[in-house]
């Protein structure tokens, strides 16, 4: 017999089925699906729930569409995709599976043991003992085989394709471990349906079917609820309710969690004898999961009541009695408050997999399907494999292969749908209706098909509940169904607003279905997030930050500075030319704390004696590094710096104080002013930019852990769909004009507005990005593609017949056992890999490389000019490797139409660029009065304009196309690139 549980209903349950019904019968607006004259022919006031197609009957007739009506090409493309590419899904989600080499040991290396942050790991312990074979040891206990996955199919889904993905899942799993006769099943698979009947079906097929290959590897329990009972009980953390008793404890075949409701079908057996067992067992809830927008808070406001004095003024002393500082309590106190630190909880313990086929995702409209995706309970760790249908290209080919698809010439289709007026009758108790009739097409403005019912004649209903009846005309439409297509562009930005990230996609040959393999990162920088109102939120100008902002790039820099950073590397410099790694942990707060203070007329965060050895890093000119500019004087000896425990205690208090800065500006007891707006705005940006400078110099040392905040890449993978969509480079001629860019932003124009009122639409930016100038561009050619690792190498190899010697190669690249590699955060890759993505390098080294090819390197008002044309990238597109979207390079790509005709920008992989212009003020240039230094310093002949952004760039950076960088020409670690230009 299946194990099903029915699940208690959603705390806000919504109308009935016939309540639903009788709603959409008495709509009286006229809707009009376009703006074309053709469009008025499907014009309808009268809709009906999509749901009445899915009850036992309706299942059933969908399942004769999947399997004899072979125009209907989503189920059979989804099906090859699973069948073709299972192994790589599984892997992609974390399964272990089979790799080569180098990607085990790259595995291992992100698999190992974490270092627990500022509190010393204790016996007991789930990450001490799984690392040292203990009381919780990984050996002990069978390792990821006992930690175990959830998987979780909305919608019960079909058993030819459900049993694809989970043979491929139980197929990558780890060696089991000697008693894995005495342990459950790693993998629990959970279809989660309105129909009990059909769960029962697919549960009992899959078991004839399947059962064997599937035995002691993935155990069924089927979830009988809907989609938002199923979500909460994630989000409750009961899954592991469902699973523990029952896979341990035969005597329950059913788990009821339903309190006492009508039409209850399940009933608790065996209640002693289940409490008795869980009682033995010990059994405790799954922590809850947090929502998907407070996940990210680093401080929660409403938990703080005052960590500072409630005015900020010259005289006001620090009035937090405690430092915030996590080595002494798990939620730390300031004061009178209590504040939980940053979200430093590891990968979860059991990961969740939901599975969401069929593109079942089209039938909700596009308004709601980003806030359906949004809210799913998604945790690192987590994923979401979706199965989402493209629009086909624009003409009659494409809207005939979409109509056919839903309306197949043997009627299946037909008889599904007409079924659901049978469904209509039951519940309205009708018996001599004139009937109706489906009719549909695909509307290709809008991107979807559009199902109807036509009444077959005139007719009245009569609706039970109101009781009242309502007239259908003859011809009469009643919409049923959408189903949304979305071509690569809206899927893009689709994921965007819902804070998910794509892992990698499977595109089917015959059509422009698609598996896409999402996550929530653990870090995000998402312009175009839906989110949640936020009572702090400072909405005021462009640029600056909101309280979100902060947590956001705080769980960022935490996550560099404390998880990649192994202790033993604090004290060491990767690049010479830099500090070490510690200071900049100290760098960061005491800067954010000095401007603080500034803009306050306040007093400086204790120890006051930080500003002294923190204020300001260097940047030494590469040729004589004693040439440095003004800096702060650093300890000579380790024990000389203070500890990290002291440091990270300060940065506590100092995010304390942008926590009450904020709730001033919120409740009105500080006046909002443009100058406090560009403070904040500095010091964010600040902030971002040196966790890039961070992870530049990281990137240099095998000491440095990889990151976890996304997935880990499976680069074999991805290498071989990188190398299958390869994109040609190709030359690009533009034609010359008038180029304005920058903006006005002058500093001293802040104190004409000490309110919030009338700079609400201002757009700040640093020194160098003011005044908006204008310059005239001549025509000339520019590569498409910037510069690839292999056009390099073999620049390289032609320069150097006898072998390309370690100092002629890019910082970037690394020897491995005699063979160039390339650099990454998660460890050296090949060229296999990263053969495509844009090479890093100096000025000098890509100039010679430009000069060699005919070219040269673009000037700044060349590249401006390139990065705003109709063939040009964009820096900060959908697609654009910024943002830490990913935690390497990608291959670069030209701008393409869709599927749709729509534009799709390409991008450049993910680097900035050089240009052959000195880094000099715009004419009317005036040095920050806040910062004066920060372009001033570098006006020296040897720094050289850099546009765009890197992978490791915030969005809010990349996507202001003011923004201007600069490096010296013969520095050669940051993430910079470059592509040849020509003259005419």
């Amino acid at each position: 017999m299946p194990n099903i549980h029915t699940l208690p209903p959603p705390s806000t349950s919504g109308p009935s089925l016939k309540e639903q019904i009788e709603q959409g019968l008495t709509k009286t607006e006229k809707l009009i699906p376009g703006e074309k004259e053709e469009d008025e022919k499907w014009s309808y006031k009268k809709t009906i729930p999509t749901l009445v197609l899915y009850d036992e009957q309706g299942l059933r007739l969908y399942d004769k569409i999947t399997s004899h009506a072979p125009e209907y090409y989503l189920f059979e493309d989804e099906l090859s995709l699973l069948k073709d590419h299972g192994d790589e899904i599984a892997r992609a989600m974390g399964f272990p599976g089979k790799s080569d080499e180098e990607e085990e040991r790259r595995y291992r290396e992100n698999e190992r043991a974490p270092e627990k942050r500022w509190r010393p790991a204790r016996w007991g312990d789930t990450e001490v003992g799984k690392w040292n074979n203990g009381v919780n040891g990984e050996e002990g206990l069978g390792g990821g085989w006992q930690k175990g996955w959830d998987v979780v199919e909305l919608g019960a889904g079909a058993l030819r394709k459900t049993a694809h993905l989970l043979t491929a899942l139980s197929s990558a799993l780890p060696n089991p471990p000697a008693n894995a006769a005495s342990l459950p099943p790693p993998i629990t698979y959970h279809p989660l349906d309105l129909s009990r009947p059909e769960l029962n079906r697919v549960l009992e097929e899959m078991q004839t079917v399947f059962g064997p290959q599937l035995e002691g590897k993935v155990a069924c329990i089927g979830l009988h609820g809907d989609y938002d009972a199923g979500l909460d009980l994630i989000r409750q953390g009961k899954l592991g309710k469902l699973r523990s008793p029952t896979q341990h404890n035969p005597i329950l075949q059913n788990l009821d969690l339903t309190p006492h409701v009508p039409d209850v079908d399940i009933v608790l057996h065996a209640k002693d004898d289940l409490l008795s067992y869980t009682k033995d067992l010990n059994l405790e809830e799954e922590a809850s999961l947090p929502s998907p927008r407070s996940s990210t808070r680093a401080i929660t406001p409403g938990l703080i009541t005052s960590p500072m004095a409630s005015a900020i003024t010259d005289d006001t002393s620090d009035s937090v009695s405690r430092t915030w500082s996590p080595i002494e309590d798990d939620t730390p106190s300031i004061g009178s408050a209590r504040l939980p630190s940053v979200d430093t909880s590891p990968i979860c313990a059991r990961p969740l997999h939901l599975v969401f086929l069929g593109s079942s995702l089209g039938n909700f409209s596009r308004e709601a399907a980003g806030p359906f995706l949004a809210s799913l309970p998604l945790r690192q760790g987590d994923t979401l494999l979706l199965g989402l249908d493209g629009r086909p290209a624009p003409g009659k080919e494409g809207r005939t292969k979409v109509e056919v698809a839903y309306n197949d010439p043997a009627g299946f289709t037909k008889a599904f749908e007409e079924h659901g007026w049978d469904v209509v009758r039951q519940e309205l108790g009708l018996i001599d209706d004139a009937g109706v009739e489906f009719v549909g097409r695909y509307n290709e403005v809008l991107g979807r098909h559009e199902a109807y019912f036509k009444s077959k004649d005139k007719q009245i209903l009569h609706l039970p509940l109101s009781d009242s009846d309502v007239i259908l005309d003859k011809g009469e439409l009643l919409n049923i169904e959408w189903s949304y297509k979305y071509s690569h562009l809206e899927a893009l930005q689709l994921f965007s607003q819902s804070n998910l990230r794509v892992i990698n996609s499977w595109k089917a040959p015959e059509s422009e279905y698609r598996l896409w393999l999402l996550e929530r990162p653990n870090v995000t920088f998402n312009l175009e997030m839906i989110s949640k109102p936020d009572p702090n939120a400072v909405a005021v100008g462009k640029g600056v930050p909101s309280w979100e902002d902060w947590n956001s790039l705080w769980k960022l820099w935490d996550h560099i500075t404390l998880d990649m950073i192994p202790s033993d590397m604090l004290h060491t410099k990767p690049i010479d030319l830099r500090h070490i790694c510690l200071f900049y942990l100290g760098h960061i707060p005491t800067f954010l704390d000095i401007h603080l203070t500034r803009m306050t007329n306040g007093v400086h965060t204790e120890p006051e004696h930080f500003k002294y050895i923190f204020e300001r890093g260097i940047d030494p000119d590469v040729e004589d590094p004693t040439k440095v500019h003004a800096h702060s004087e650093v300890p000579t000896a380790q024990e000389e710096w203070p500890s990290l425990d002291e440091i990270l205690a300060f940065r506590d208090r100092v995010r304390a104080r942008v926590h009450e800065i904020y709730t001033q500006l919120a409740s009105g007891q500080l006046e909002y002013s443009r100058h406090i707006g560009r403070v904040l705005f500095m010091t964010f940006e600040h902030e971002a930019m040196h966790a890039e400078t961070l992870l530049y110099m990281l990137i240099q040392s095998p000491q440095t852990r990889p990151p976890t905040a996304v997935a880990l890449p499976q680069f074999s993978v991805l290498a071989r769909r990188w190398a299958a969509e390869a994109t040609p480079n190709k030359v690009i001629t533009l034609s010359g004009g008038l180029l304005q860019y920058g903006h006005d932003d002058y500093e001293a124009d802040d104190v004409k507005y000490p309110t919030r009122e009338g700079w609400e639409q201002h757009e700040f930016g640093w020194d160098n990005e003011h005044p908006a100038v204008s310059n005239h561009v001549e025509g000339f050619k520019i590569d498409s593609l910037p510069i690839n690792n292999s056009d390099y190498r073999t620049f390289l190899e032609k320069k150097h017949p006898g072998g390309i010697p370690d100092d002629a190669a890019p910082v970037s690249w690394v020897k491995v056992d005699g063979q160039w590699n390339v650099r990454t955060l998660y460890g050296p890759v090949d060229f296999d890999v990263a053969g495509l993505w844009p090479v890093m390098g100096s000025q000098k080294e890509l100039k010679e490389f430009a000069e060699a090819k005919g070219g040269r390197l673009p000037s700044e008002v060349e590249l401006r000019w390139f990065l705003q044309s109709e063939q040009g990238p964009r820096i900060a597109g959908e697609g654009a490797n910024v943002g830490f979207k990913n935690w390497h390079p990608i291959p670069p790509t030209n701008t393409v139409k869709d599927s749709s005709g729509r534009i799709l920008h390409g991008h450049n992989g993910g680097v900035w660029e050089w240009t052959s212009t000195e880094f000099v003020g715009h004419e009317g240039f005036i040095p920050s009065v806040i910062y004066p230094g920060y372009s001033a310093d570098f006006f020296d002949g040897k720094h050289f304009v850099v546009l765009g952004a890197s992978y490791t760039t915030i969005p809010q950076i990349a996507s202001r196309k003011s923004f201007t960088n600069w490096y010296q020409a013969i520095y050669r670690y940051s993430f910079v690139g470059a592509r040849v230009a020509y003259d005419l």
